[in-house]
This record gives structure tokens, sequence and C-alpha cells, in this order.
């Protein structure tokens, strides 16, 4: 296998044959200003640092977060990516934090152009490490398949990755962040703005000689004539014990032989000068997207609109680089519903109150239930959440009392559009009305996953060992299937002021989380059983079982759900059973009504009853029930 692997290194290499043109190098270029400008060197502008290191410290201070979604619904990632959402969101490698990670990413994002990070990954495929490489030891190559490779010429003192230097990575093995351009390789913001980078240079250094080599003073004082040693010391001495210190402010000046007092200011091409370097400045902050009072040039910012700005911040400066960051780190998950998610809410006070001010009024006029809000957020779903509400006062228009002089009120009816009457009556599936619990059963069949490849891995396994298998899981999915069924039975009951007893149903109960078990593990132990212990598709195989586990939720939910809105009308005396068919699949069965306790047409209690086999796989229908009204 080892000499293999060579072989094939080899081959990729052989196959890189010419480099993308680069930006030229920086450091031979010398600008209008006079000066040479290299991105390193640009830190010593102070709006270069303001700028950069704004950006980078507050991306790498906002919260990081690793989110599947499944449609509305925000679930953690599956165990298996354990270590990978550790290394994004804790630790990247063994000597730096996640924070100094992304920040080192940002800031050479933003003086280079191109950050490039390392996948450092074990015998079996997993990344255990994230190594970021300065662009400076990277050369981006093509392949003659067209794909991109990268010689890594790190030095393994200053910059140490787990590879020799001159090391050529292939795509899969390299994470590339770009700032902006259209090539390979991005442009750095530095080159492109160096002429107005140069200027602020030049000007730096100008005024710092102005200050340290200008002689010209703030005040003079003239005479008509020559004066001597003696009128000079006495008129020097004058102006120093009278008008010298902030004691001797606004003290009357008296001077004598036609002396007058002249303040000096600066020449205007100093003072045009200095609002040249002002402008350089603030250009080179407008280059990053940060508003001008970041860099500490508060003239355009007033109390009225300096929240404004900052939300400007977040808008022009944080979201493209976090965008770039995010959608290039997706590569890692193989998941395609997977996000690494950098939240920026904090920093939006201002646009947060008006989301909250937008949410508010959706879940008030009744087009946003309290899931709908919680999914806009990446939040998990909560119990009884999918309800909308509706103003009390939302009445149709002439469904009020008419009253006239003299006369009792007269109620006019009003009729339901026939849409809206055609859907009135239908119910949802158990997996929408109780998402919480789909969440909670996918976790535990996505850890059992992991745990039955920790342990299968390696050993040797035959059929009797899928009954272990499948006791184990039904013990773990129990407790869930359980606390599913008396929840959505204590709704149904609830509906006729009734009380759910789940004790009736405890042997049901364990008898459908071995029947589950043993459908999700059929699944796993018949692609193991087709394939050698110690063949590399053992992995495809449990990863495959872990995308299964959501899916599988959902679909148990449904039907527990089903069978525990029957139990639950079946104890609050309901007296027949109506089939509400959502679907084609049973649309000769819609409307049809049998007693409580008999089957209908197909042989069936109750929608994706598991007696009923291939008759209810698939099926969406639900059940409404008719009470017997008391005497």
């Amino acid at each position: 296998m080892g000499k293999f692997t060579d072989r094939v290194k080899s081959a990729w290499r052989t196959l890189v044959t010419r480099s993308q043109s680069r930006l030229p190098s920086l450091r031979g270029s010398r600008t209008s200003a006079g000066v040479l400008v290299t991105p390193e060197q640009s830190l010593q502008v102070m709006a270069v640092l303001t700028s950069v290191r704004l950006v980078a410290e507050a991306i790498s201070g906002l919260p990081i977060s690793v989110v599947v979604r499944r449609g509305r619904d925000r679930v953690p990632p599956s165990p298996k990516y354990k270590t990978l959402v550790y290394l994004l969101t804790v630790q990247p490698n063994p000597v730096m934090d996640a924070a100094e990670f992304w920040r080192i990413i940002v800031t050479w994002l933003l003086i280079r152009g191109n950050s490039y990070v390392y996948i450092h990954r074990n015998g079996a495929g997993e990344v255990i490490a994230l190594w970021p490489v300065p662009p400076t030891d990277v050369k981006v190559l093509r392949t003659e398949t067209g794909e991109l490779s990268y010689r890594l010429s790190h030095d393994g003192k200053e910059t140490w990755l787990p590879v020799e230097a001159g090391y050529v990575a292939t795509h899969l093995e390299i994470l590339h962040y770009r700032w902006f351009g259209t090539g390979p390789e991005a442009l750095s913001p530095i080159g492109v703005a160096r002429q107005q980078v140069g200027i602020s240079v030049a000007a730096t250094a100008y005024v710092g000689g102005f200050f340290e080599r200008d002689a010209t003073p703030e005040t003079v004082l003239t005479t008509s004539g020559n004066l001597s040693d003696t009128q000079w010391n006495r008129l020097v001495d004058q102006m120093e014990d009278r008008h010298q210190g902030f004691e001797n402010s606004h003290q009357i000046a008296v001077f004598e032989g036609g002396a007058k007092l002249e303040r000096v200011s600066l020449s205007p091409a100093d003072a045009q000068f200095l609002q040249i370097y002002k402008l350089a400045e603030g250009k080179i902050a407008s280059m990053y997207g940060v508003p001008p009072h970041k860099i500490g040039d508060l003239e355009h910012a007033t109390f009225s609109n300096i929240e404004h700005l900052g939300i400007e911040f977040v808008q022009d400066a944080l979201l493209p680089p976090i965008t770039r960051l995010q959608s290039v780190t997706q590569r890692l998950f193989d998941d395609p519903e997977m996000r690494l998610k950098f939240d920026p809410k904090g920093r939006m006070r201002g646009d947060t109150a008006a989301q909250a001010a937008a949410y508010a009024t959706g879940r008030q006029w009744g087009y946003y239930s309290a899931n709908d809000i919680r999914a806009f957020e990446d939040q998990p779903p909560i119990d009884n959440g999918d309800t909308y509400l509706e103003p009390t006062n939302m009445v149709p228009a002439g469904a009020l009392p008419l009253q006239r002089d003299g006369l009792p009120p007269v109620h006019i009816a009003q009729l339901q559009p026939t849409a809206f009457r055609a859907i009135a009556p239908a119910r949802r599936t158990a997996s929408d009305d109780a998402p919480a619990w789909v969440t909670k059963l996918g976790e535990a069949l996505a850890t059992f996953v992991f745990e039955q490849r920790t342990a299968i891995i390696g050993e040797p396994y035959t059929e009797s060992d899928r009954a272990v298998w499948d006791e184990l899981l039904a013990e773990k999915i129990a407790p869930i299937i359980g606390a599913t069924v008396t929840d959505i039975g204590a709704r149904e009951a609830a509906t006729r002021g009734e009380v759910f007893m789940p004790a009736t149903v405890e042997t049901w109960i364990a008898a459908a989380a071995l029947h589950h078990a043993r459908e999700f593990n059929g699944v796993t132990f018949a692609g193991l059983l087709a394939i050698e212990p110690d063949d590399v598709e053992v992995f495809d195989i449990f990863r495959d079982a872990a995308a299964r586990a959501a899916g599988a939720a959902r679909r148990i939910v449904d039907i527990v759900g089903s069978f525990a809105r029957f139990e639950g009308a079946s104890q609050a005396g309901a007296a027949e059973k109506r089939w509400v068919d959502h679907g084609d699949q049973h649309e000769s069965m819609r409307g049809e009504v049998v007693a409580i306790g008999e089957p209908f047409s197909n042989g069936v209690m109750w929608p994706r009853d598991v007696a009923g086999g291939n008759e209810t796989h698939g099926c969406t229908c639900v059940l409404e029930f008719e009470y017997k009204e008391s005497p």
C-alpha cells in the first residue's frame, strides 16, 4: 500500500507543468511618491494597521458554530464530525487556538489577498489538524487536468507543516481563501492600492520631518527699530512674566516703541499636505470597508449616525470575508447541509432590534410561527412551536353584528373560501407537530452509529452479531419512542379534557423500538456482510448510516405518532375514526369512516400501521376522530 501511495504522489507531481501568473512582487516596485511598499511594511501605516486589525480581530472574536440544516430544523452535527467541529471552533492545531487561527487567516487575506490552510489527515482520511501556511511560502500550480496544486516552501522552523519542504499539495489538501480577483490567485489589496499606501507612507515621513526640523516660531514680536540688549531683555521678561502661563491668560498687553505681536500659522502648502495625508488615510480605510470613525476620523460621525456607521462596518467590512471563510471551509464537510457559521448579530444591535420587531410583527399577524423564527436564527424547533396566532380583531368584513336603530342586532353569516374549507380539516404528520422528538431521536441514532463503527471496524462480524446490536439500539431508542407516544397521545386526549395513560402501551412501545432497531440496522449489516471486515468500503457504510439517521428519525416519529394519536383518542372515548388522505396513495379511502376499534378497508388500524406492510410505506395520511356527545 505504501509503494502504491508513493507512486500516486509521484504521478501527481509529474502532472504539474507550469505556474500561473502571479501579481508582480511589491519589493522591487517604487511608487510615484518615491517609496517602496510591501504588504508587511504597509502595516506601519496606521490606517492599514487599524483597518486590518479591526476586521481580523472582529471576525476572530465572533461566536463560531457548526449547524446542519434539515429543512426548517437546525440539528447538531453527526458525532463523526466531533473532531472537525472541535478543530474549527476550539483548537485547529496543537500550537494555536481558533481565535488566533482565524485572525491569522483574515490578516493574510487583507494584506496579501490570499490565505492558505494545509489540511492534515490521518490514515483513515479524517481531518486531525489545520495548519495556516504563509502566502509567501506557497506557489500556485496547475496540472494538465486543469486542477490547482500548491508547492509549499516552508522552512520547518518559523513555519512548520507535517510535510517536507517542496511538497506539492493537491487541491484536496489546501483550503484557499481569496480576497478579490479573477484568476486562481486573488489580488493583493496592498498591491492594488500601492500608490495610495505610498502616499500615506510619504506623508507620514514628511509630517515626522516637519516636526523634527521645523523652526517656525508660533509668535513673533516686531519693533520699528533696533533694541539694545537691556531693552531686549526687558521686553522678553515682560512677555514671560506678564503673559506666560494659564494664570496670566487674557492680561492686557502694553508694548513700547511701536512693538507689535503677530501669530504665525502653517503655510498653505503645509496645511494642504496634511489634508492630503488625511484623505489618503480615509481611502485606505474605505478599501477594507471600514468607516472613517473606526480609524479615528470623527469629522463626519454624529450621535445620530454613529450606530448606523457601526452597522455599515459589519455589512461592508465583516460580511464579505466571513462569506468567503464559510464557503471555502464547507469543503471539509461531506454533508451538503452542514454549515460553518460566524454569528455577527452581536455587533449589529441596531439591526437586531429592527429584526426583532419584524419577527414580532410576523408573529402577531400570524404569518410566522415560533419555530419559523427559530429556524431563521438557526435554533432548533420547540414543542408546540408551529402554532400560528391570529389577532382577535382580524375578522372578515361584514362578520360583525349589524345594528339598526330600535332593532336587535343581526349577524350576517360569512362563508369561508372554498380552498380554505378544503384544507381546514387537514392535520399535519407527527414529525411536523413534534419536531423536537425528531431531533432527539436523530441524535440518538447518529450517536449509536458512531459507537457501532468504533466497535465493529477491524473486528470480524457475523449475522448473529446483528441481533445483539438490534437489542442495544432498541434499548437506546425505546425511552425516546415512549416519550414521543406519551407527548402526542396526551395532546390528543387533552382535546377532550382526558388524561393519557402511557402504562397501557408499554408493551407496544418495546415492540416498536425493537422493530425499528431491526429495520435501521438491517441496512447497515446488509452492506457489512457483503464485504470483508478490513475493506475500505466499511467507512462508507457507516457514513451512509449516519446520513440516514435524520430521515429514519422523522419516519419513526411519524409512525409512532400516528399510533399515539389513535391511542389518545381511544382513551378519550372516540367512537369513530375518519381517514384523511394527503396524497394519491390512498385517494380511494378519503373520508372512509369506521368504528374506533375496527380496521379500515386496507386492513390497518391507523395510517402507517406497520401491520399493513407495504400498504402504508411512504403514507402521509392522518386520522380525525368523532366522539359521542355526553348525555
